[in-house]
């Protein structure tokens, strides 16, 4: 856009409009955001330092040595990490400061094997500088890499918990937010590209794990790049350095994984912080009643569960929250952010729990089949300082208590719990001094 005319600039404004409606002190409908009124601190967190130039680096001979920062089996966080031609390259000249290329990736052709030299490698700084050269770009800030070809409803998660293992008071890095989610292995949309000279077709997005509401909501300036993004940067044949990377890659964590689920390894293996909330009771129950795979509860024992919680709600003044795992993702998780107490049936539609505020007065429950349980849950949420409960009908397991893991199958089964169970530990939760 170019504007032409004689007038002089004030430097963070954007145009004579803007002064007008400061002038006017129009607030409403005001789409200007005066930078004058932010704290200094804050700008840098949104806005940054970052100029124009910024994103060529010119190194010469003194090629940027990679530095470990923190790591877990499948989850680590570097700095300096360089992309070439594809390959993720590591330049250091203390290897065995390192983990191994199999800890912290896989190959995307075969997820049970380390990466390939093509996909990953490791290079003394000699050798950096004679494969990739005295410059490249720079990828600014904070990025974080899904390095999965099957995604996981606890990649944001995970990933997350990895890189907030940072915001500790004796650590002495900066703690920032990220800005790009890179997908290398996930294509943006399902299914084969159709035919462009054709008929414009509507395509499918491909699953990422979570609901593509939740990174707008959770992180809305992280921008997401997926598989077509990813080779677009190995095509330009030129090195981009990552400032900082944060990897997730779940099977190379599933390797070493024994007592936990791979997702989980960051949670148990890192120090993250815990956030802590206002303290409200409110119990939400996410139904699977109105799934047409999976298990759900069975439908006496749905009904007896809605109304005694009902009753809960009216012999107690608890907020009581009833909603489906098929509706609004919007309407589940908001319930669930204000949510002390979170119950339902086992699997995915618990995921959303990890954004319940802990407290002592908050606990996830979960209802399985006899003689199945799986840890997914219960280790996300007990990470975060919230207690859980497994159910086997009116049987209760704490974590003293948890049976061995013995994973279900994916049909229609109906579960079956004691309400009135359910309802007296709810009380006991909640109320516990």
């Amino acid at each position: 856009m170019d504007i032409y005319g004689d007038w002089v600039s004030d430097e963070r404004r954007i145009s004579s409009v803007h002064k007008q409606q400061e002038k006017e002190d129009t607030s409403e409908g005001d789409i200007w955001l005066k930078t004058d009124r932010i704290p200094e601190a804050q700008k840098q967190i949104i806005f940054g330092n970052i100029g124009v130039n910024d994103g060529f680096m010119h190194w010469g001979t003194h090629m940027p040595e990679t530095r470990i920062v923190k790591h877990v089996a499948g989850f680590s966080i570097m700095d300096n990490v360089i992309m070439c031609n594809g390959t993720i390259f590591i330049v250091t000249d203390s290897p065995s400061s390192f983990p191994s290329l199999g800890s912290i990736a896989s190959s995307a052709d075969n997820s049970r094997e380390d990466p390939l030299p093509g996909e990953w490698n490791m290079l003394s700084i000699e050798q950096a500088r004679d494969i990739l050269g005295a410059y490249g770009g720079l990828i600014q800030g904070t990025s974080w890499l899904s390095y999965d070809a099957i995604p996981s409803n606890y990649t944001l998660f995970s990933l997350w918990k990895t890189h907030s293992s940072l915001n500790t008071s004796t650590s002495p890095d900066p703690f920032h937010p990220p800005r790009r989610l890179f997908f290398p292995n996930i294509p943006t949309h399902k299914g084969v590209q159709p035919d462009l000279n054709g008929p414009i077709i509507r395509r499918q997005r491909s699953d990422s794990g979570f609901h593509p509401y939740l990174p707008k909501a959770a992180f809305p300036s992280l921008g997401l790049m997926y598989k077509e993004d990813w080779e677009d940067y190995a095509l330009m044949e030129v090195p981009f350095v990552f400032e900082r990377l944060v990897v997730a890659d779940f099977r190379a964590a599933a390797r070493s994984a024994i007592n936990v689920p791979p997702f989980a390894l960051p949670l148990v293996g890192l120090n993250a912080s815990k956030e802590c909330g206002q303290e409200k009771t409110v119990v939400t129950y996410i139904s699977r009643q109105d799934a047409t795979t999976g298990s759900r509860l069975r439908r006496a024992d749905h009904d007896a569960l809605v109304n005694a919680l009902k009753t809960l709600h009216e012999s107690n003044d608890f907020e009581v929250k009833i909603v489906s795992s098929e509706g609004p993702w919007v309407e589940r998780l908001s319930a669930v952010a204000q949510s002390n107490v979170v119950l339902g049936i086992y699997g995915d539609s618990l995921a959303d729990s990890v954004f319940m505020r802990p407290s002592e007065h908050s606990a996830v429950m979960e209802f399985f089949p006899s003689d199945v349980f799986t840890r997914d849950a219960e280790t996300a949420v007990r990470s975060l300082g919230i207690r859980y409960i497994a159910w086997w009908n009116d049987r209760r397991f704490e974590t003293d208590s948890l049976p061995s893991v013995a994973p279900g199958i994916d049909l229609v089964q109906e579960v079956q719990i004691d309400p009135a169970s359910v309802v007296h530990a709810i009380l006991e939760v909640v109320t516990r001094t």
